[in-house]
């Protein structure tokens, strides 16, 4: 008899700790925020580079770590151009954050042409270009790995 107690108590004990670990998890994930700032860095035959940098915040008492971001960047609508895939890891502290820099996305000179004349145009004339970036990437948070997917408008600089 004593034998069943203590292993319904065991499972009990992990049932909770499982939820209590899914529970933070899920409270992790949603509370990562993320600040991006682009400015043209160059323009050349190559077309547009456009350089972000990028601010993870982690105002959780939990630290963990994220995949090297993926960027998607979009102007109205139209999918312009995507930073390339790195496998590194970046570790974000508890109450802390973690600054990625210089992270370039070319605009390659055949979207130039054909989708994103208007960007060059407004940029000329000193309007403010609108962008959508995108950040894909996947939270670690030890036992388990969380996709992570987040768009933000941004305002291109010069």
């Amino acid at each position: 008899m004593s034998k069943n107690i203590l292993v319904l108590t065991l499972i009990g004990g992990g049932l909770i700790a499982g939820y209590s670990f899914y529970a933070n998890m899920k409270k992790t994930t949603a509370e990562l925020q993320v600040i991006p700032d682009a400015s043209l860095h160059a323009v050349n035959w190559d077309g547009l580079i456009i350089r972000l940098d990028i601010v993870l915040k982690n105002p959780t008492k939990g630290s963990f770590s994220i995949k090297f971001p993926f960027i998607k960047l979009m102007y109205k609508n139209t999918l312009v151009g995507s930073s390339e895939v790195v496998n590194k890891d970046i570790e974000i502290p508890a109450f802390g954050q973690a600054k990625i820099t210089k992270l370039m996305v070319t605009i390659p000179m055949i979207s130039i042409f054909s989708v994103s004349t208007s960007i060059l145009k407004a940029i000329q004339n000193k309007e403010q270009v609108k962008i959508t970036a995108t950040m894909l990437t996947t939270i670690d948070l030890g036992l388990v790995k969380v996709p992570f997917e987040e768009s933000h408008e941004v305002i291109l600089k010069k």
